[in-house]
């Protein structure tokens, strides 16, 4: 059996993928994994298909250990790690930089350290994590106990995988999270229940994201807003989409996030584009964050620019070799250019 053993969990740990699409209307969340960008490069950098299963943690990572054989893993986020091994002089530790695939062996321990700068890391393994997959998806869904928190002990199966086939690589230039993010944004469906005075109040203040954030949806402080006088703070319950800004009657926003309920009975001033929500999915609590109107085709043409950037990082991900460093011979054969200009002739 392949398998990648859980030796500590770290916190909030979980399996999750893509997410578990099309159930919403049965009162399924989406689940999934919040920062979607980097389980993309985590899956690529191992050779997976992107929306392959791996494990999501928070602010801090697990200890993990192959079972039965070597397996190709990558950790995607700010975080350092250390791969430990058993010799006869003791224990001896290699620092393992994320952003990279290497291997681990079954007589390794992997200790994942802190993150720094964002809220949420990703791990993939060569031939993804293979828990049972429940409404085509693999992701947790802790309230419902579909999966669950990983606990010290857990014994997940991996699938197959060909290692001779897989070299070491590096992402050279990883995505950074921003430390004060401006997070775009479109209008409504419930908009019409502020007045305009409330929605440039909305554009114009700075909010932080609370310590009360979760999975289920990150609770904003700042400037409070009013629902107009003659509409109130409630609605007919409706659905809701991941994104959607919820006002409730203390004023304060709520950014629904991949565990949050499928309706709700809150006005939502405005929806984050789709483009833009890992930007508070993986902030970290008191992180600052403004927002900035975009129109639906501005989002659409956002969304193309934001998937156009995550091929061009899958594409500049070069060999790496055994102690870590980069291939320079791999980076040097590697057409890292996007375009040339001619700063003697503008039309060029």
């Amino acid at each position: 059996m392949k398998a990648l053993e859980i030796i500590n969990a770290g916190l909030q740990a979980s399996v999750q993928d893509h997410g578990r699409w099309g159930f919403q209307e049965y009162g399924v969340p989406v689940c999934g994994s919040v920062a979607p960008y980097w389980r993309i490069l985590a899956n690529h950098l191992v050779g997976n298909e992107a929306e392959a299963a791996g494990i999501e943690f928070r602010l801090m990572g697990p200890t993990l250990k192959a079972v039965g054989e070597p397996l190709k893993i990558a950790v995607c986020g700010q975080v350092t790690s250390e791969l430990v091994m058993k010799n006869a002089s003791g224990l001896t530790t290699h620092k393992i930089q994320p952003w990279r695939s290497f291997t681990l062996k079954p007589d390794q321990e992997l200790k994942i350290g802190s993150l720094e700068g964002s809220a949420t890391g990703f791990i993939a393994v060569l031939g993804g994590v293979e828990t049972p997959t429940i409404m085509k998806s693999r992701s947790t869904y802790a309230r419902s106990q579909i999966g669950n928190w990983l606990e010290g002990g857990d014994l997940l199966p991996v699938g197959a995988g060909e290692m001779a086939e897989q070299a070491d690589c590096v992402l050279p230039s990883p995505p950074i999270m921003p430390a004060s993010p401006r997070v775009r944004i479109v209008w409504g469906p419930q908009d019409d229940y502020f007045d305009p005075s409330e929605k440039e109040k909305f554009l114009n203040a700075p909010y932080v994201i609370s310590k009360a954030s979760d999975r289920m949806g990150a609770r904003l402080d700042g400037a409070g807003l009013k629902h107009k006088a003659d509409k109130g703070a409630e609605i007919a319950s409706d659905g809701v989409v991941l994104g959607a800004i919820q006002v409730p009657g203390n004023g304060q926003p709520i950014v629904l996030l991949n565990d949050g309920q499928t309706v709700g009975g809150y006005p939502k001033i405005a929806t984050v584009i789709s483009s833009d929500l890992h930007l508070i999915a993986n902030g970290l609590a008191g992180m600052e964050i403004s927002f900035e109107l975009v129109t639906v085709r501005e989002a659409c043409d956002i969304a193309r620019a934001e998937s156009q950037k995550i091929e061009q990082m899958k594409r500049s991900i070069v060999k790496a070799s055994a102690n870590g460093f980069v291939d320079l011979s791999a980076l040097y054969e590697s057409n890292l250019i996007g375009g040339v200009v001619d700063m003697k002739d503008p039309r060029v």
